[in-house]
Protein backbone atom coordinates (compact mmCIF):
# COMPACT_ATOMS: atom_id res chain seq x y z
CA UNK A 1 0.00 0.00 0.00
CA UNK A 2 1.11 3.45 -1.08
CA UNK A 3 1.43 6.40 1.48
CA UNK A 4 1.30 10.36 0.90
CA UNK A 5 4.59 10.42 2.31
CA UNK A 6 6.01 8.00 -0.87
CA UNK A 7 4.88 11.51 -2.96
CA UNK A 8 5.98 14.14 -0.58
CA UNK A 9 9.16 15.26 -2.61
CA UNK A 10 10.00 17.96 -0.10
CA UNK A 11 13.58 18.93 1.07
CA UNK A 12 14.53 16.61 4.02
CA UNK A 13 17.60 16.80 6.03
CA UNK A 14 19.75 13.61 6.50
CA UNK A 15 19.68 12.06 9.98
CA UNK A 16 23.28 11.78 11.53
CA UNK A 17 23.31 8.22 11.39
CA UNK A 18 23.11 7.40 8.21
CA UNK A 19 26.53 8.76 6.33
CA UNK A 20 28.40 5.97 8.65
CA UNK A 21 26.13 3.02 7.56
CA UNK A 22 26.50 4.15 3.95
CA UNK A 23 30.32 4.60 4.29
CA UNK A 24 30.39 0.53 5.96
CA UNK A 25 28.14 -1.05 3.26
CA UNK A 26 30.05 0.75 0.77
CA UNK A 27 33.09 -0.78 2.28
CA UNK A 28 31.61 -3.84 2.52
CA UNK A 29 31.10 -4.15 -1.15
CA UNK A 30 34.37 -2.83 -2.10
CA UNK A 31 35.52 -5.66 -0.31
CA UNK A 32 33.68 -8.34 -1.62
CA UNK A 33 34.64 -7.18 -5.00
CA UNK A 34 38.16 -7.46 -4.16
CA UNK A 35 37.72 -11.06 -2.78
CA UNK A 36 36.12 -11.91 -6.39
CA UNK A 37 38.69 -10.37 -8.10
CA UNK A 38 41.50 -12.43 -6.38
CA UNK A 39 39.77 -15.45 -6.60
CA UNK A 40 39.53 -15.44 -10.33
CA UNK A 41 43.31 -14.46 -10.64
CA UNK A 42 44.03 -17.51 -8.61
CA UNK A 43 42.06 -19.79 -11.41
CA UNK A 44 44.23 -21.88 -12.36
CA UNK A 45 47.14 -21.53 -10.09
CA UNK A 46 47.15 -23.36 -6.58
CA UNK A 47 44.75 -22.44 -4.20
CA UNK A 48 43.73 -22.75 -0.43
CA UNK A 49 41.55 -25.80 0.03
CA UNK A 50 39.64 -25.92 2.59
CA UNK A 51 40.05 -28.38 4.96
CA UNK A 52 37.17 -28.74 7.31
CA UNK A 53 35.51 -32.04 7.47
CA UNK A 54 31.87 -32.36 7.75
CA UNK A 55 29.49 -35.71 9.00
CA UNK A 56 31.02 -38.90 9.03
CA UNK A 57 34.31 -40.50 9.38
CA UNK A 58 36.42 -39.11 6.15
CA UNK A 59 39.31 -41.69 7.80
CA UNK A 60 37.55 -44.62 7.66
CA UNK A 61 38.19 -47.29 4.71
CA UNK A 62 35.49 -48.51 2.34
CA UNK A 63 33.42 -51.30 3.62
CA UNK A 64 33.34 -55.22 2.19
CA UNK A 65 35.85 -53.81 -0.64
CA UNK A 66 37.18 -56.05 -3.39
CA UNK A 67 39.02 -55.07 -6.74
CA UNK A 68 37.61 -56.38 -10.36
CA UNK A 69 39.25 -56.16 -13.42
CA UNK A 70 36.95 -53.52 -15.99
CA UNK A 71 38.13 -52.32 -19.06
CA UNK A 72 41.41 -53.91 -18.17
CA UNK A 73 41.81 -51.83 -14.94
CA UNK A 74 41.06 -52.62 -11.21
CA UNK A 75 38.11 -51.28 -9.75
CA UNK A 76 37.49 -50.84 -6.33
CA UNK A 77 33.07 -52.37 -5.08
CA UNK A 78 32.17 -52.50 -1.69
CA UNK A 79 28.95 -52.29 0.56
CA UNK A 80 30.14 -47.79 -0.55
CA UNK A 81 29.09 -48.92 -3.71
CA UNK A 82 28.63 -48.67 -6.61
CA UNK A 83 25.17 -50.66 -6.07
CA UNK A 84 25.35 -51.29 -9.97
CA UNK A 85 26.56 -50.89 -13.09
CA UNK A 86 24.17 -49.22 -15.87
CA UNK A 87 25.75 -49.84 -19.31
CA UNK A 88 29.41 -48.02 -19.08
CA UNK A 89 28.38 -45.96 -16.20
CA UNK A 90 28.98 -46.88 -12.36
CA UNK A 91 25.63 -45.98 -10.13
CA UNK A 92 24.72 -45.83 -6.76
CA UNK A 93 27.33 -44.51 -3.87
CA UNK A 94 26.55 -44.19 -0.60
CA UNK A 95 26.42 -40.79 0.33
CA UNK A 96 29.15 -40.43 3.24
CA UNK A 97 33.35 -40.09 2.40
CA UNK A 98 33.54 -43.57 1.50
CA UNK A 99 31.42 -43.27 -1.31
CA UNK A 100 32.84 -40.29 -2.21
CA UNK A 101 36.07 -42.18 -2.66
CA UNK A 102 34.81 -44.79 -4.66
CA UNK A 103 33.04 -42.65 -7.30
CA UNK A 104 35.76 -40.39 -7.85
CA UNK A 105 37.60 -43.35 -8.62
CA UNK A 106 35.53 -45.36 -10.91
CA UNK A 107 33.51 -42.66 -12.71
CA UNK A 108 37.22 -40.81 -13.58
CA UNK A 109 38.76 -43.94 -14.56
CA UNK A 110 35.72 -45.42 -16.90
CA UNK A 111 35.43 -42.16 -18.43
CA UNK A 112 39.10 -42.67 -19.80
CA UNK A 113 38.78 -46.57 -20.82
CA UNK A 114 35.73 -47.34 -21.51
CA UNK A 115 34.50 -47.23 -25.42
CA UNK A 116 30.89 -45.74 -24.25
CA UNK A 117 32.90 -43.15 -22.82
CA UNK A 118 30.42 -40.64 -24.22
CA UNK A 119 27.28 -41.86 -21.78
CA UNK A 120 29.65 -41.34 -18.81
CA UNK A 121 30.71 -37.78 -20.03
CA UNK A 122 27.18 -36.82 -20.77
CA UNK A 123 25.49 -38.27 -17.24
CA UNK A 124 28.05 -38.19 -14.76
CA UNK A 125 30.28 -35.56 -15.41
CA UNK A 126 30.78 -32.18 -14.43
CA UNK A 127 32.41 -29.52 -16.34
CA UNK A 128 32.23 -26.77 -19.62
CA UNK A 129 31.91 -27.55 -23.19
CA UNK A 130 36.10 -26.67 -23.55
CA UNK A 131 36.31 -29.23 -20.45
CA UNK A 132 34.54 -31.94 -22.06
CA UNK A 133 36.72 -31.58 -25.15
CA UNK A 134 39.80 -31.91 -23.27
CA UNK A 135 38.56 -34.95 -21.85
CA UNK A 136 37.68 -36.34 -25.42
CA UNK A 137 41.14 -35.22 -26.58
CA UNK A 138 42.62 -37.12 -23.38
CA UNK A 139 40.73 -40.35 -24.26
CA UNK A 140 41.44 -40.34 -27.69
CA UNK A 141 45.55 -40.17 -26.29
CA UNK A 142 44.35 -43.37 -24.30
CA UNK A 143 43.80 -45.45 -27.33
CA UNK A 144 47.05 -44.75 -28.86
CA UNK A 145 48.97 -46.12 -25.58
CA UNK A 146 50.62 -49.39 -25.73
CA UNK A 147 50.03 -51.74 -22.78
CA UNK A 148 52.62 -50.51 -20.45
CA UNK A 149 52.03 -46.82 -20.73
CA UNK A 150 48.34 -47.94 -20.48
CA UNK A 151 49.52 -50.01 -16.91
CA UNK A 152 51.33 -46.86 -15.80
CA UNK A 153 48.36 -44.80 -16.59
CA UNK A 154 45.86 -46.66 -14.85
CA UNK A 155 47.54 -48.32 -11.76
CA UNK A 156 45.24 -48.85 -8.70
CA UNK A 157 45.34 -46.17 -6.05
CA UNK A 158 47.03 -47.74 -2.60
CA UNK A 159 45.85 -45.32 -0.29
CA UNK A 160 43.30 -41.78 0.02
CA UNK A 161 43.25 -38.74 2.01
CA UNK A 162 39.58 -37.00 1.65
CA UNK A 163 40.95 -33.25 1.62
CA UNK A 164 37.28 -31.46 2.38
CA UNK A 165 34.08 -33.54 3.27
CA UNK A 166 30.19 -32.22 2.92
CA UNK A 167 27.26 -33.56 2.28
CA UNK A 168 27.32 -31.79 -1.02
CA UNK A 169 31.19 -31.74 -2.21
CA UNK A 170 34.00 -34.02 -1.77
CA UNK A 171 37.77 -33.38 -2.50
CA UNK A 172 40.05 -36.76 -2.22
CA UNK A 173 43.76 -37.43 -2.96
CA UNK A 174 44.98 -40.95 -4.45
CA UNK A 175 47.89 -42.16 -3.53
CA UNK A 176 49.26 -44.32 -6.13
CA UNK A 177 52.47 -46.47 -6.87
CA UNK A 178 54.72 -44.38 -8.84
CA UNK A 179 56.29 -46.56 -12.09
CA UNK A 180 58.69 -43.99 -12.93
CA UNK A 181 59.80 -42.31 -9.79
CA UNK A 182 59.19 -45.02 -7.05
CA UNK A 183 57.40 -44.22 -4.20
CA UNK A 184 54.01 -42.47 -5.07
CA UNK A 185 52.49 -40.24 -7.10
CA UNK A 186 49.48 -38.37 -6.03
CA UNK A 187 46.09 -37.92 -8.13
CA UNK A 188 43.43 -35.48 -7.51
CA UNK A 189 39.51 -36.08 -7.60
CA UNK A 190 36.46 -34.44 -6.73
CA UNK A 191 32.63 -35.08 -6.70
CA UNK A 192 29.36 -33.11 -5.94
CA UNK A 193 26.29 -34.92 -4.99
CA UNK A 194 23.12 -34.60 -7.13
CA UNK A 195 20.09 -35.81 -7.88
CA UNK A 196 21.21 -39.18 -5.39
CA UNK A 197 24.39 -39.93 -6.04
CA UNK A 198 27.61 -38.58 -6.72
CA UNK A 199 29.24 -36.67 -9.63
CA UNK A 200 32.65 -36.60 -10.97
CA UNK A 201 33.61 -32.99 -11.47
CA UNK A 202 36.71 -32.24 -13.78
CA UNK A 203 38.32 -29.72 -11.60
CA UNK A 204 39.40 -30.63 -8.64
CA UNK A 205 40.62 -27.21 -7.47
CA UNK A 206 43.42 -29.43 -5.44
CA UNK A 207 46.85 -28.04 -6.22
CA UNK A 208 48.96 -30.89 -7.32
CA UNK A 209 51.25 -32.88 -4.89
CA UNK A 210 55.23 -33.62 -5.22
CA UNK A 211 56.12 -37.43 -5.26
CA UNK A 212 56.48 -39.01 -2.05
CA UNK A 213 58.55 -42.60 -0.40
CA UNK A 214 55.22 -42.81 1.87
CA UNK A 215 51.52 -42.00 2.62
CA UNK A 216 51.31 -41.58 6.52
CA UNK A 217 48.30 -40.04 6.58
CA UNK A 218 46.50 -41.79 4.25
CA UNK A 219 43.70 -44.51 4.28
CA UNK A 220 44.89 -47.71 2.78
CA UNK A 221 42.75 -49.67 0.91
Amino acid sequence: MFTTNEFDDRPRRTPRWVLPVVVVVVVLVVAAIAWRIVERSDAGTTTSTPTAIDGPDPVAAPKGLEWRQVNGVRLPFGADGPARTDGPRAVGFAHTPQGAVLAAWQISTRLMTDARYEQILNTQVRTDLAGQQQIRNAVTQVRNFDATQFSMAFAAPVGFRVEYYSPSFARIYFAVPSAKNGGYDFERRAVLWDHGDWQFQADSGLPPLPNATTITGYTTF
